[in-house]
């Protein structure tokens, strides 16, 4: 992996998000505005990304095992990294509800909205396209594993899986595979098009969650509750670690590699936020933990990036 690729993607978006927070003290950012930038990212840039990274690579066998590989070690990592923060977790003989909480903050991170464009950006098209099919594995582990463990036992329904599957990233992941897969050719017009508005995905984002840190900080300041620690280490540094031990000892391709230990350093992933006001009420902890995490995954990224030539 080359560091300096990584940590000068990571400086640029370090500018962007800052140009973000200094955009929101200046101007009010509505509700409206963020469901807006919100649906063109995820609606728009990423499913861009992805039909960018089909189209500018020619998909062979070697692609596709590689698809179905990281799709399969997303599954494990976020399951082992549950398991994992789980445990440290009653080591640390937290209560039941906020260990679960702490649990789902150190364990899942932001491998869609940051980690999609940013492996974009390292690794080229198909690097965006691995990264995507990766976040695929984290939400079906995330509408069902998780959704299960914030309903205290309660079942899970049939609704929450499937609705794990249908989004619109997902969606151009099939749809990009499937038509290289049969021969089509897209014209060069489509293929400009997904190409500029892939370059959105990146930038947009960035400024998105300089906003939000922008409301964070104003709604909470920079208090932390006592145990922010937890997240932030097992988050930032246990897992990325563990991660790069692990995966080193595998005899994978050296992109999937990569690809896996950049995304194992993302910050706490955004939604979480959602999810704790629906289902715990205790939005705050949520945010306190993104804000932080995502500021700090700024050097940290680097950081695990270059343990992982060693």
């Amino acid at each position: 992996m080359d560091v300096t690729i990584v940590a000068t993607s990571i400086a640029v978006m370090g500018i962007i998000i800052a140009l973000g927070m200094f955009f929101a003290a200046k101007v009010p950012i509505t509700v409206e505005v963020k469901k807006a930038l919100i649906l063109i990212i995820l609606n728009i840039a990423v499913p861009s990304i992805i039909l960018n990274g089909v189209f500018n690579t020619e998909v062979t066998d070697q692609l596709l095992n590689q698809a179905i590989t990281i799709f399969a070690i997303s599954i494990v990592f976020h399951l082992g990294a549950l398991l994992l923060a789980w445990a440290i977790a009653k080591v640390c003989r937290f209560e039941s509800v906020f260990a679960k909480k702490m649990t789902i903050l150190a364990a899942l991170g932001n491998t869609g909205f940051i980690g999609i464009p940013l492996c974009a950006a390292i690794f080229g098209p198909v690097g965006g396209l691995l990264a995507a099919i990766f976040d695929a594995g984290l939400d079906l582990i995330l509408f069902t594993v998780v959704i299960y463990m914030l309903q205290s036992g309660n079942a899970l329904s049939l609704r929450q899986v499937l609705k794990s599957f249908i989004n619109i990233p997902l969606i151009a992941v099939i749809v990009g595979l499937s038509s290289a897969m049969i021969g089509f050719t897209p014209p060069e017009f489509t293929k400009q098009l997904t190409g500029h508005l892939a370059g959105l995905a990146a930038p947009l984002a960035m400024l998105y969650i300089g906003m939000l840190l922008y409301g964070l900080f104003k709604k909470t300041g920079f208090t932390v509750y006592k145990q922010i620690w937890f997240p932030l280490g097992v988050r930032l540094f246990m897992i990325p670690l563990i991660t790069m031990f692990a995966i080193s000892l595998t005899n994978l391709d050296d992109l999937i590699k990569n690809i896996v230990i950049i995304l194992a350093a993302m910050p706490t992933f955004t939604l979480s936020a959602i999810l704790f006001s629906r289902y715990t009420n205790d939005e705050e902890t949520a945010v306190m933990t993104i804000a932080f995490s995502t500021i700090l995954s700024l050097l940290t990224i680097p950081l695990i990036s270059y343990l992982s030539t060693f």
